[in-house]
């Protein structure tokens, strides 16, 4: 049985999950006594039922496996519970949810294993002290096994339960002021299950670390006698060398297993304490090797504060300080970018991700959380309904456009992959990487009052459209003027810009096309954001990848010259046969006589043309995955296609009975041009299975 059903307990009524889940999965209904007796009837029989069969999330926190699914663990759901204060649909607590979830999930595999690690590690010592003859060089050693067991059996309990009953704690938290503080501790509730404390507004990041080297500290003695019991159940402790060793032993030493087994430390807070305020405190933890895990909560305004700009907000962006009046045009500074900051620092693990790209955030977090080598940074987009200007429902949606229109790319930044900075940099899950822009379709009414879809470049202007943040910022074009769309008007030399109007397109309150010219504030955001997406393409070495395709492309035309070549000569040798021996037959002379050169019609000689053609065009009759049109009209938008694997599919949208609908399909065209890895076969399969729709249709290669 699979069943889904709304807490009413902690519903804020913001909508997100009807848009989220898509057409028919939930629907909005007022609320009234009877409406709420039964959400809380129904939740609360449904808590009293068994936990989701292990089977379904098991493989959740494995390499490969559908991080989404750790989710169904109750335990893992619950991870945050209690209610939070924060406003209708906001984008950060969605955001924390996902992350305390995964962090518990982690945590719980790894307290598990740990368990049956020390009870294998308590019952060896206790067999082997029955038996250790005296050592005349190691006097010293069946004290130093008792103790050891002692230590062990004492982490052993707090591992089993403790004084909790849960075991121990699996991350803790350093809050900074700010929004994030504020909802998380509204009296009486806060929403953490893990220790949990709020510092001032700029220095999250060093009580972080405080935290951290009180943790490792107290650590440092059960670490020590986990290496012991394990030198001495292999007879491998020797007193000259390890007794040294242990006096100084501290978590600089600690191995990558052992790091593990500490709570993760987070610091978090929003971009006003991160980029601004917290910053140099940042700085200077980022040139460290301390495992600090740093999340940035990233809604580009003070939002706790007024909503004031901070230097994570974008270009030509409004504040509270400055929204009224039309002479102010907001923001003239170009966006920080504390990823790239972070990137250049030595061994940096760095995410910026998006939580509307579920699969993409939840895999990436994973990481985040398990990444020990040096500090960690996860900045993520986080609506915030009021500032931005859009609706309670929103959030999701938004953020997603957010990554479509190139003002928040999603990518990842792993020193672990290379040394190489194209290595080390990845842009999966951002849409038709290496163009400047991915494609969108807007619906109107055509004079006839039939729906209709017009494709156009989803460019940072078409998102600032619907943003309240940014609305002073576009007005009806006239007609009389000179009107270039933005993404072409940037093309410009700034000499052909003038008397030109650049716009963008958008409908009226009759759903009627219209075109809205646009500031000189949004052209220069517009312009940005291409630069910084460029950029992102240029570090994650694209610029070496399409040199690599043109010198491919190319050794392949003059590959096909010269097989041509020698076709055609091989013809012209045939072709002057032929023309002898018809001459000799004609004239009864032998054909090897006579020097006369003759026209011979039948000698054409082609070079290039069809097979030039045909150059770069791809091989092969082997179709890896396909949707047919008709199983597209089925499509439930679940989103994993597009964004699992936004090397195959994209999202388009359809007209069905009428009606425009958004879909996934295969890219037109990409299987021809796309090198079938067996990587590339494995996420394909997989895709296929996640889908909702079950319209994803995947042949295995032979």
């Amino acid at each position: 049985m699979y069943s889904v059903n709304i807490d009413p307990w902690k519903c804020s009524g913001c909508l997100e999950c009807v848009d989220v889940c898509g057409p028919g999965a939930l629907t909005e209904q007022r609320q009234n006594s009877t409406v709420l007796a039964s959400l809380q009837n129904e939740f609360e029989f449904l808590s009293k039922t068994h936990n989701t069969p292990v089977r379904f999330w098991e493989n959740a926190t494995r390499p490969g496996g559908d991080a989404k699914r750790l989710i169904l663990d109750h335990d893992n759901y619950y991870a945050m519970t209690g209610g939070h204060g924060a406003c209708r649909g906001c984008g950060e607590v969605t955001a924390i949810r996902m992350l305390m979830a995964t962090n518990r999930a982690i945590h719980e595999k790894k307290r598990m294993d740990h368990i049956r690690e020390l009870e294998g590690l308590t019952e060896g010592l206790g067999a082997k002290m029955d038996r250790v003859p005296h050592d005349d060089n190691d006097p010293g050693r069946l004290e130093r096994m008792r103790q050891t067991r002692r230590t062990l059996e004492t982490r052993l309990y707090r591992f089993e339960s403790g004084p909790t009953g849960r075991g121990p704690a699996g991350a803790a938290i350093a809050n900074a002021t700010g929004c994030s503080s504020v909802y998380a501790s509204t009296f009486p509730n806060n929403p953490y299950t893990d220790p949990w404390v709020n510092s001032l507004f700029q220095d999250a990041v060093p009580v972080a670390k405080g935290i951290f080297e009180g943790l490792s500290a107290s650590a440092v003695e059960d670490f020590r006698a986990l290496r012991s019991a394990k030198l001495d159940l292999e007879d491998h402790y020797n007193p000259e060398i390890h007794d040294g060793f242990f006096r100084t032993f501290d978590w600089e030493q600690f191995s990558e297993e052992e790091l593990g087994l500490l709570p993760a430390v987070i610091s978090m807070g929003g971009d006003g304490a991160t980029y601004d305020i917290g910053f140099g405190a940042l700085s200077r933890l980022l040139v460290t090797a301390t495992p600090i895990k740093v999340v940035v909560l990233n809604t580009g305004a003070y939002s706790n504060t007024g909503g004031q700009t901070s230097t994570a907000s974008f270009t030509a962006q409004d504040s509270d300080l400055t929204r009224f009046g039309v002479a102010h045009i907001g923001k003239h500074e170009d966006r920080k970018e504390l990823g790239l900051i972070a990137a250049f620092h030595p061994k940096v693990l760095v995410i910026q991700t998006n939580a509307a790209l579920q699969g993409h955030f939840m895999k990436n977090v994973m990481e985040f959380l398990t990444y020990n080598a040096s500090p960690a940074l996860l900045d993520t987009y986080t609506t915030c309904q009021s500032e931005h200007g859009i609706a309670d429902d929103a959030g999701s949606r938004r953020a997603g456009l957010a990554v479509e229109s190139r003002m928040s790319p999603v990518f990842v930044h792993d020193p672990r992959r290379g040394d190489t900075l194209a290595e080390r940099f990845s842009l999966d899950g951002n849409p038709d990487i290496g163009k400047d822009w991915t494609m969108t379709t807007l619906e109107y009414l055509d004079d006839n009052g039939q729906a209709r879809l017009k494709e156009i470049p989803f460019t940072p202007a078409d998102f600032a459209l619907h943003e309240g943040r940014f609305k002073k910022h576009f007005h009806a074009a006239g007609g009389s003027d000179d009107l270039v769309p933005v993404n072409k008007y940037i093309e410009l030399r700034v000499e052909e810009r003038h008397d030109k109007t650049p716009f963008v397109w958008s409908t009226d309150a009759d759903r009627k096309l219209v075109r809205l010219a646009v500031s000189t504030a949004i052209v220069d955001l517009t312009e940005e954001r291409r630069r910084n997406w460029r950029m992102l393409e240029y570090l994650s070495g694209l610029h070496v990848d399409r040199m690599q395709e043109s010198h491919h492309q190319e050794l392949e035309q003059w590959q096909q010259r010269y097989q041509q070549s020698n076709t055609d000569r091989e013809n012209s040798i045939d072709s002057i046969a032929r023309g002898m021996a018809e001459l000799a037959s004609t004239s009864g002379a032998p054909a090897s006589s006579g020097t006369q050169a003759l026209p011979l019609s039948e000698i054409t000689t082609t070079l290039g043309g069809t097979a030039l053609s045909e150059v770069g065009a791809g091989g092969g009759d082997s179709v890896l995955v396909e949707i047919t049109e008709d199983d597209m009209a089925t499509c439930t938008n679940c989103k994993t296609c597009y964004q699992d694997l936004s090397e195959l599919f994209e999202k388009t949208k359809i007209m069905v009975d009428g009606a425009p609908r958004e879909v996934g399909r295969v890219i037109p065209g990409v299987l021809e041009r796309t090198e079938i890895t067996s990587e590339l076969i494995q996420r394909a399969s997989r895709v296929a299975d996640d889908c909702d729709a079950e319209i994803i249709r995947f042949h295995r290669p032979n």
